[in-house]
């Protein structure tokens, strides 16, 4: 197999380092709860992405690897990002029982969906928690904070990146799902640089 002629591999290496790249550089002075919390999530994308670009170059035995990876990511990745939405656009400034309990039912999730074989109900957490994340982007509006605005539009990249398949556009959709999910975590970067902006 040519590596560089695979564009599955291109997407999975540029959404990556992205995630790293973003959280480098906008949450170094984030709250060192959030920072956490930011970190889990965004760390989870890029691991994902990372494996996930390593089994399309013929690394197999990582299949399994990027199984475990993928729940983890619909689960634990998922309640870190409510929480740190909540902690950025309430401007709550999170403590060691809020990073605590979130890791933990994370966890929790992760251990039953993969010990019980029932990876898909990883979807449905990862779209109950973009959710949450969206109603809380709301609240933030509402009293026009910029950020909330980028959470929305992070979300709803987010929400259609599991509907690649769908969108009418000419492209692979597993490399519509990774460029869109590119989009998403630049957004929550910009969520974040946009702290304590208003809209107008």
């Amino acid at each position: 197999m040519d590596i560089l002629n695979n564009p599955h591999i291109f997407s999975n290496v540029v959404l990556s380092f992205t995630s790293l790249f973003i959280f480098f550089k906008y949450f170094n002075h984030q709250p060192i709860i959030a920072r956490w919390l930011w970190g889990i999530f965004l760390v989870s994308i890029s691991l994902v992405a990372l494996t996930d670009s390593l089994v399309y170059a013929g690394a197999g035995f990582l299949e399994n690897t990027r199984t475990i990876l993928v729940a983890g990511e619909m689960t634990l990745g998922a309640l870190c990002l409510v929480s740190a939405s909540w902690c950025l656009i309430m401007r709550y400034k999170g403590g060691n029982f809020l990073l605590s309990a979130t890791i933990s039912l994370g966890l929790l999730l992760f251990y039953c969906i993969t010990w019980f074989k029932v990876e898909y109900v990883g979807l449905i957490i990862k779209s109950l928690c973009i959710l949450v994340t969206l109603l809380i982007s709301c609240v933030g509006l509402a009293s026009k904070q910029k950020s909330a605005l980028w959470v929305v539009f992070s979300m709803m990249l987010l929400a259609l990146s599991t509907k690649s398949g769908k969108l009418p556009i000419p492209m692979d959709p597993v490399d519509i799902n990774h460029y869109m999910m590119v989009l998403s975590v630049i957004c929550v970067g910009l969520a974040v640089r946009d702290q304590y902006k208003v809209l107008f």
